[in-house]
């Protein structure tokens, strides 16, 4: 706080401080770096719920949910893949220098590699959605990119929870790593349970009472109890983060059919403008980082190794589990949208908010160093290269998108009834909604279903009862 002008007359002006974590508490740090610098927590409360909200609301349901079993088995077991792989891998290389193999341990490279798993394909998925990619690709890289993220933030927190029960320990604690496992399921399920418990919530609300005759009231409601999910999850003691996701595709699979056609627009707007500037001042923000934070730690021969690592368990990830789901696809993954989902994961905003959270220790500082490299080459790299790459796998471009008419249908089949008001003129809704919930099913009788696999009929069985 400071004081100015006389005694009689005083001004005071105050500071918000954001614990400068970074900058490891220093009240006589540069002006530039105080200005440049918040805590980490911001990001996790402020920047990423809109990002992540708004990529479970605004997702093509139609073609996420007839490829849901590929994309649960690549976001869920293809991530935990990726992080024991990058684990691994680092952990061995760095056994071969001298300097690293006594500062780094298992626990550390086991971190790394859950934090360096989240991709965040923005600028190709900007990229698929200007020229019209092939939407089952489309669905693939976004969907798993979505749930990825939610699978990194629960792993990482997972590995730290291992790190802080067998400290010390040059061996596994066979109970320490049972307690990291059930806190990873109770965090995670804990999370979905929440999000989508609040997303069923104000699909009832927005149902069965008469907000919608008040648009106003019916937009604020609904972006109040959306971030309250965050909120409430993270006073469960739970992640926040995943708790929005499912919200996120909630509201869009129930509640979006509930609203009036002026706040569907509104919402739509409104989370897409949040998403807009959260993004970009987190690209902004980590490329500032690289010159203001003062306390990196690089290390070129850690750097290359963990390129090498996530090259190796991109791989191990895309390939192997591609082929398993091929076994039961009747629309197979081709060797071209493999190497394109092979080539999309590209790391951002989620890996470099998790880096930022810990940087208390010189390996700690050091985890954070690399990440930022990666983020930065594979976005310049990966997203200058991305339409190139598409004229190289001689992947489909300029597919015709779902129209409106086409959507009002799904999300009748979806959904019900709820759809009527909002679709064209010439498509009555209604009375299909009418029909389906005559039948007991929110399915049309007869209807051919895209849905593949066990795992994606086994969401269809509940989904329509």
């Amino acid at each position: 706080m400071l004081e100015l002008g006389s005694s009689g007359n005083r001004t005071r002006v105050y500071e918000y401080d954001y614990a400068r974590r970074l900058l490891n508490r220093n009240v006589n740090a540069p002006v530039l770096s105080e200005k440049a610098t918040f805590n980490s927590e911001v990001f996790f409360h402020v920047i990423l719920p809109p990002i992540i909200f708004c990529a479970g609301y605004s997702m093509k349901r139609k073609h996420f949910f007839s490829n849901i079993g590929a994309i649960l088995t690549l976001a869920f077991v293809g991530t935990t893949i990726s992080c024991a792989v990058v684990g691994s891998v680092v952990y061995g290389l760095t056994r071969l220098s001298r300097s690293l193999s006594g500062s780094i341990l298992f626990t550390d490279c086991l971190l790394f590699g859950a934090i360096i798993s989240a991709t965040d394909p923005v600028t190709v998925l900007a990229i698929f959605n200007d020229l019209n990619v092939d939407v089952d690709l489309y669905a693939l890289v976004f969907g798993e990119s979505v749930l990825n993220d939610a699978v990194a933030i629960v792993l990482a927190q997972s590995v730290e929870k291992y790190d802080s029960l067998a400290a010390g320990s040059a061996t596994f604690e066979g109970g320490a790593i049972v307690t990291s496992v059930l806190s990873f399921l109770g965090v995670f399920f804990g999370a979905l349970g929440i999000g989508s418990a609040m997303g069923c919530l104000t699909a009832l609300i927005t149902k069965y009472t008469l907000v919608r005759e008040h648009p106003l009231l019916e937009c604020a409601l609904f972006i109040l109890m959306s971030y309250s999910t965050f909120l409430a999850a993270e006073a469960a003691q739970s992640t926040g983060i995943v708790a929005v996701l499912f919200c996120g595709i909630c509201q869009a699979h129930y509640t979006y059919n509930n609203l009036s056609q002026q706040t569907k627009r509104s919402t739509k707007t409104f989370f897409e403008l949040l998403n807009f500037l959260a993004e970009n001042f987190t690209f902004l923000y980590i490329r500032v980082t690289t010159f203001t934070y003062r306390s990196h730690v690089w290390d070129l021969g850690f750097v290359a190794t963990a390129f090498a690592a996530i090259l190796l368990g991109r791989a191990l990830n895309i390939y192997p589990l591609c082929c398993l789901l091929n076994l039961g696809r009747r629309c197979k993954i081709g060797a071209n949208k493999m190497h394109m989902l092979m080539f999309s994961g590209l790391r951002g905003a989620i890996a470099f908010a998790l880096a930022i959270r810990n940087t208390s220790t010189d390996t700690r500082k050091m985890l954070f160093s690399t990440t930022l490299v990666i983020v930065i080459a594979t976005v310049l790299l990966g997203g200058g290269m991305a339409t190139q790459m598409l004229h190289w796998l001689r992947i489909q471009v300029g597919v015709e998108g779902e129209s409106d008419k086409e959507q009002a249908g799904a999300d009748a089949a979806f959904c019900g009834v709820e759809a009527a008001a909002d679709a064209p003129d010439d498509f009555d809704a209604a009375e299909v909604g009418e029909e389906q919930a005559v039948s007991g099913s929110l399915c049309r009788r007869g209807a051919h279903h895209k849905y593949e696999g066990r795992l994606a009929r086994l969401w269809h069985l509940l989904d329509i009862r």
